[in-house]
């Protein structure tokens, strides 16, 4: 074979195998984890929930009540404490020498009363001998008298110096545990400084915030529920307390619900969510996170996933007025079908997604 045939033989093997190839390699198709509710699911007219914390029935916030430079801290967060145990301790030297200088005043002041005792005494030995006037006696009664109250009043002063100094000691006021201490040694606090908190043991509260266009109905409701997310317990609880004043931050206010029974297991901190049964809340509808709608174009849509082929479809859906609990989905949905909750805006119709653990 002449020598330019042979290469344009091989040239065109190369075309029609590199072709091939390309042929063969197929693109990856991108499989996006979301998260994702099943619209309808657990849901019930009247019903609204909130989310909260486990709180303390009783929480004390501790400070010092003097001044002055951390030297030991005996706890951390977290330590189950006892009634009277040290928490911290301050440097208590300036205190003791005020004490040490308070305790040589009241030596003085019993000196000086005794001599002034032992003066009245001998004036009246003087005055039964006429040697002196009635006079000279009642003034010196008056002296002994100032001294009594000398004595008194430096036996005050050493208490309450004595008093100051058994401050340098941050005492736990009940049993129960640390649930935060904000004080390291060498630190220098002021009198007053919160520094501690201790959550008492015994009771345990839910703690939750109510927007203030639920506040009249959420004092009204006539049942409440506490789910806790760790395990899913359903507990009875009642209200114990709801704010009169809104935080100024949050513009919610704070409603505290007992527990009725509560576990051994329980622990501070735990999220857990309030459902409580409002009067004058039913809405038709189905509730959905805010995150679930797609707002494009002043229209509504939500991404509903096939259970068969795990891809996606977007749906149209008329809305009511949002809260800050969720929507209400009017219509366009079914009760039962598994929605996306998370990243919307990055599916497209027909992408295969993964579930994520609701």
């Amino acid at each position: 074979m002449p020598p330019h045939l042979h290469r344009a033989a091989v040239a065109t093997a190369l075309l029609l195998a590199l072709t091939a190839c390309k042929e063969d390699v197929k693109p990856v198709e991108e499989i996006r984890p979301v998260r994702y509710t099943v619209a309808g699911q657990d849901q019930s007219h009247g019903v609204r929930s909130f989310s909260g914390e486990v709180r303390a029935r009783q929480e004390s916030r501790l400070a010092f009540r003097v001044a002055g430079k951390v030297v030991e801290k005996r706890v951390n967060s977290g330590d189950s404490v006892q009634k009277g145990q040290v928490l911290a301790v301050l440097d208590a030297s300036d205190y003791q020498l005020d004490s040490q200088a308070k305790q040589a005043q009241v030596a003085a002041a019993q000196a000086n009363l005794a001599q002034q005792e032992a003066d009245l005494k001998r004036y009246r030995e003087l005055l039964t001998q006429n040697f002196i006037s009635t006079a000279q006696v009642e003034r010196q009664q008056t002296a002994v008298q100032s001294a009594r109250a000398s004595l008194q009043q430096a036996q005050a002063a050493l208490s309450a110096s004595r008093n100051q100094a058994n401050y340098t000691q941050l005492l736990a006021d009940t049993n129960g545990i640390v649930s935060d201490i904000t004080l390291e040694p060498g630190q220098v606090v002021a009198a007053g400084q919160v520094v501690a908190r201790l959550a008492a043991a015994g009771e345990r509260e839910v703690l939750i915030q109510v927007p203030e266009n639920a506040v009249a109905a959420f004092r009204n409701a006539s049942a409440f529920q506490v789910q806790l997310w760790a395990d899913r317990q359903n507990l009875p609880a009642t209200l114990r307390e709801l704010s009169a004043d809104a935080d100024p931050a949050t513009r919610t206010y704070a409603a505290r619900l007992q527990l009725q029974n509560t576990p051994a297991d329980i622990r501070l901190g735990m999220t857990a969510t309030v459902l409580a049964n409002l009067p004058g809340t039913q809405k038709s509808g189905i509730r959905l996170p805010l995150s679930a709608v797609l707002d494009q174009q002043g229209k509504h849509y939500v991404w509903v996933i096939d259970p068969k082929t795990q891809k996606v479809g977007r749906k149209a859906v008329t809305v009511d007025a949002p809260d800050s609990q969720g929507i209400s989905i009017q219509s366009g949905l079914q009760g039962g079908e598994k929605v996306v909750t998370a990243g919307v805006h990055l599916l497209r119709d027909g992408q295969r997604v993964s579930l994520l653990a609701q």
